[in-house]
């Protein structure tokens, strides 16, 4: 194809210039052999493989660097600090990157806390410019110790999404009484700074977190928002409680208003309130009917995977089995709806 369009260029150059034929061919010529002479190298678009291997195998990367994945890879994976101590896990550093060494563990732990603060430093920068903010708060236990998480969520102002952060998950010493919890959480407030900005502190219904903002917490004046079918705490803990504010002041402490947990009422409506209800005949009757029969069909896809496979083929789903011993299977749908 090419020679074709050389032959018609030639062509038409003879027949619109016959007289600059010869400087023509002369230019031609000239240009054939500087390029015969002074060949060009032809450069690869693909880089080939073995060039490539070579090519990451002098690449060397910082020290300062390899510190900071070392450090994310024990915090994202939640492993012990230990982790670097342990020989296998040297071999495999020093076998990517020869030139560098491992960081040590008193040096990890260190990293670790002053990144916690870096981030924590900024967190409370970017609190103090949000009007409005509402926190979550759980106790829980957990190998004979106490825990006591907390999330704050806010609205962004320019986006209008929803921010989420954690703030806490600190050890609780002692009895879960109303004032302790309460001097948690107000410790948590003040140390972020949000004192005056949490506009409601979620928890599940517990009589514990119940008593401490009924105490400390600031009551909403809507009468909406009050549940008739809601225990009050007790009265007579309501009177000891202000006794001891009297006698000690260090004790007082500023909450913001109390909502109860949605996720948390549901579950229990479908686990205690379900097993009240069968006080009455009729319900227990039912009841124990229905769910004979689904026990019925979660025997049989759970001994069989014939039927297993049958329903997975009619239903594309798989039948979802309650796990707590002698619970309701009511809390299944709850839980996948609520996400708990």
């Amino acid at each position: 194809m090419k020679v074709m369009i050389n032959i018609c260029v030639f062509v038409c150059f003879q027949r619109r210039h016959p007289s600059k034929m010869k400087a023509f061919i002369d230019c031609v010529a000239t240009r054939k052999r500087t390029s015969d002479s002074e060949p060009q190298e032809v450069v690869a678009k693909q880089v080939k493989l073995d060039e490539m291997m070579a090519a990451g195998v002098g690449r060397r990367v910082p020290q300062s660097k390899l510190d900071k994945l070392v450090m994310a890879f024990i915090c994202d994976g939640h492993h012990a600090l230990s982790v670097v101590e342990q020989p296998a896990f040297k071999d495999l550093i020093t076998t990517l990157n020869p030139q560098s060494h491992v960081i040590s563990r008193p040096t990890l732990r260190i990293r670790i806390q002053e990144a916690a603060n870096h981030m924590k430093t900024n967190l409370m920068s970017h609190l103090a410019k949000v009007r409005y903010v509402g926190t979550t708060t759980d106790c829980w236990t957990a190998h004979q110790q106490s825990f006591l998480g907390m999330t704050v969520h806010w609205i962004d102002e320019h986006t209008l999404e929803r921010q989420s952060a954690a703030l806490a998950c600190k050890r609780l010493k002692g009895s879960h009484t109303f004032d302790i919890l309460a001097a948690a959480i107000d410790d948590i407030h003040c140390q972020y700074k949000i004192r005056g900005t949490v506009v409601r502190t979620i928890t599940d219904s517990g009589s514990n977190f119940i008593q401490a903002f009924a105490v400390f917490g600031e009551h909403s004046q809507d009468p909406e928002e009050s549940d008739p079918d809601c225990e009050e705490p007790d009265t007579n803990d309501l009177v000891d409680a202000f006794s001891i504010l009297e006698k000690d002041t260090r004790l007082e402490f500023q909450l913001p208003s109390h909502q109860r947990c949605a996720c948390h009422l549901l579950n229990l409506v479908a686990t205690t309130d379900a097993t009240k209800a069968e006080a009455n005949d009729t319900y227990k009757r039912l009841s124990r009917l229905s769910f004979a029969k689904c026990q019925g069909l979660w025997n049989k896809t759970g001994r069989s995977y014939v039927a297993a496979e049958f329903v997975q083929d009619q239903c594309q789903l798989q039948l979802i089995r309650p796990n707590h011993p002698g619970g309701t299977p009511l809390t299944w749908p709850l839980s996948d709806c609520c996400g708990s």
